[in-house]
């Protein structure tokens, strides 16, 4: 009897560990890996293809940051060439084809920053953390498939933004007049300082949000974002509504995808794509 018991107890043991299987491995760029299902033999995915996925990624204690199954879209994603060295996301589904699964644990700074473009760590993350990344290659597509796509919804998707916006305008009782790009400036606080000017150094504390009041980043609680006006190293409609505010002000922008990122979408942002940035104007500089 104690010996069976002792038998069962390591039996429980190999099972909540996960076995060797939940190890990581590391590939030589010096990513952590573990290929969890391999369906597609030899048929790996190469730079420029354009797969559906289903991808996320959360800390390394479990606190989801992002997972694609909460938007209605499939999530499509062309395969770039390795986004930062010490092993990136790229460098793992570069192992994978259709139908392979996988996770990977990434360098939290370099993913956040290279591959997923934010502008500024969310302020549970600090510069030594990793992120644990989980995807599914549901189906590769040709570019002819593409073009048919984009060619079949994007029409509808910008119906669908229209009329979400309008929704959105109603709900929170906007009645600001869009400028004529299209920009409904809505001032929260009046700032009392410098005027934001072309060639201005500008500092920011901004929340993205979508139209549906998912947040998608921010810089509270982190280091607010300074760039300069003026010289396109943002989106129009930041430029445009930046250009509005004084030091000390408060604002939201409302920017349509003509003036944001249009009918081609970047990173977790899709085509026709409403965004809703909530501004205050920390700081103008000469």
């Amino acid at each position: 009897m104690k010996n069976l018991f002792f038998s069962f107890a390591i039996i429980i043991l190999v099972i909540s560990c996960g076995g060797s299987d939940s190890k990581f491995q590391k590939h030589e760029s010096g990513l952590e890996y573990r290929i969890v299902e391999k369906n597609s033999g030899d048929s790996l995915l190469k730079v420029g293809d354009l797969v559906y996925l289903d991808f996320s990624y959360e800390t390394e204690d479990g606190k989801e940051m992002y997972n694609s199954k909460n938007y209605d879209r499939k999530y499509l994603r062309t395969i770039a060439k390795p986004s930062h060295k010490g092993g990136s996301f790229e460098d793992g589904i570069l192992l994978l084809g259709p139908g392979d699964s996988a996770v990977f644990k990434i360098h939290a700074e370099s993913f956040l920053r290279f591959t997923e473009q934010y502008a500024n760590l969310p302020k549970n993350i600090s510069h030594d953390d990793y992120l644990i990344v989980k995807l599914r290659v549901l189906e590769k597509i040709t570019k002819e498939d593409y073009t048919k796509i984009l060619a079949e919804k994007y029409h509808q998707s910008e119906e669908a933004e229209i009329t979400l916006l309008n929704k959105y305008l109603k709900n929170f009782n906007i009645n600001e007049e869009p400028k004529e790009s299209g920009l409904i400036f809505v001032e929260r606080v009046k700032g009392k300082g410098k005027q934001a000017e072309n060639g201005n150094f500008i500092t920011v504390h901004y929340s993205l949000m979508l139209i549906d009041g998912d947040l998608v980043e921010t810089t509270l609680g982190a280091e607010p974002f300074r760039f300069r006006l003026g010289n396109k190293s943002v989106i129009q409609g930041w430029e445009e509504g930046i250009a509005l505010m004084r030091e000390g002000g408060q604002a939201s922008l409302i920017l349509p995808s003509k003036i944001a990122y249009g009918k081609e979408g970047k990173g977790n942002i899709l085509p026709y794509t409403t965004l809703i940035f909530e501004v205050e104007l920390l700081k103008v500089e000469e």
